[in-house]
């Protein structure tokens, strides 16, 4: 009797597994293949499982992911500071929302072996690459805040990030460059560059790098969740502060970054899950005199555009 009764009953449970698994919310999140998303990443484990079904969007650029936040095509996202002031910006009604930070940093200077810079007034006649946006955002305002100018470094400009500008340092076009990482970590894994006592991190607006950002009408419609997402991200923040071993698996098990490069980049990237309106204010200044705003958004707009706790 126990055998005839087995599969009606498996039958079942899997039928009510199944059905369960149905009415389950689905929230679209966008990522980046980058150290510094691993809480996006890691939002499917734990007790969120039991709770939404998370469905990736991978992104290569945060303007992409602004855009498709601000439409609605996904619910959350990695974004950075520079997309959500450049939105305030606008003087509109917020489409999105800062709901908890991620990480500072994260965009490093990089030399070859070969140029040695041990300190910033070293960098003086330099030649370095940079990507326009943030990385050239982070190197001059860090050159300002140590003392130097601009103007005393030679740029090169590049349009993305990747591998043109590792090539400027293999092929001695570039002396320097500043790039995101895992890119600086590559390089310095490979045995090509290191990094110089001159973190660009170390700037007038905390190495601000990025958060996630939440659509308004899913803040609306999904409060609930939004905060257990907001709880469960911050989780994992600290998780992997605490344990770069586990951190670096984490990244080559769920986005294939080699785990030399991991290693090396998880030095460079400070996880942060606490949001920054007053840095995003001097940033958004910097910005501005690198041309990237026409004017700064007045300071209670910006902060229209962060829902999450602030220190």
């Amino acid at each position: 009797m126990h055998r005839l009764f087995s599969l009606p009953l498996a039958v079942a449970l899997s039928a009510a597994v199944l059905a369960h698994a149905q009415d389950l919310p689905t929230v679209k999140v966008g990522y980046f293949s980058q150290l510094h998303d691993a809480a996006v990443l890691d939002l499917g484990s734990g007790e969120l499982a039991g709770k939404a079904r998370f469905e990736y969007v991978k992104f290569q650029r945060y303007a992409d992911a602004a855009i498709a936040l601000g439409r609605g095509d996904i619910d959350i996202s990695s974004l950075g500071y520079a997309n959500v002031i450049t939105e305030a910006a606008k003087g509109t009604e917020p489409k999105f929302k800062f709901v908890t930070g991620l990480a500072r940093g994260a965009i490093n200077l990089v030399c070859r072996n070969d140029v040695k810079v041990a300190g910033w007034s070293d960098l003086k006649g330099r030649t370095v690459g940079v990507v326009a946006g943030f990385p050239e955002i982070f190197l001059d305002d860090a050159l300002r805040f140590h003392g130097q100018r601009e103007s005393d470094v030679r740029k090169v400009n590049f349009a993305v990030a990747g591998p043109p500008v590792l090539q400027a340092l293999q092929e001695r076009t570039a002396e320097c460059v500043s790039v995101f990482e895992p890119f600086g970590a590559t390089a310095v894994s490979g045995g090509y560059a290191y990094y110089p006592p001159t973190d660009i991190g170390q700037n007038s607006f905390k190495g601000l790098n990025n958060g996630i950002a939440a659509n308004t009408e899913f803040l609306a419609r999904r409060g609930a969740l939004a905060k257990d997402i907001v709880a469960a991200a911050n989780r994992s923040t600290e998780k992997f502060r605490a344990d770069e071993a586990q951190w670096v698996a984490f990244m080559a098990k769920s986005q294939g970054i080699a785990e030399p490069v991991a290693r090396v980049g998880v030095k460079r990237v400070q996880l942060d899950s606490a949001l920054y309106p007053a840095e995003a204010q001097v940033l958004a200044g910097n910005m501005k005199a690198l041309g990237l705003l026409k004017a700064e958004p007045e300071r209670a707009q910006l902060q229209r555009f962060f829902a999450g706790p602030q220190p």
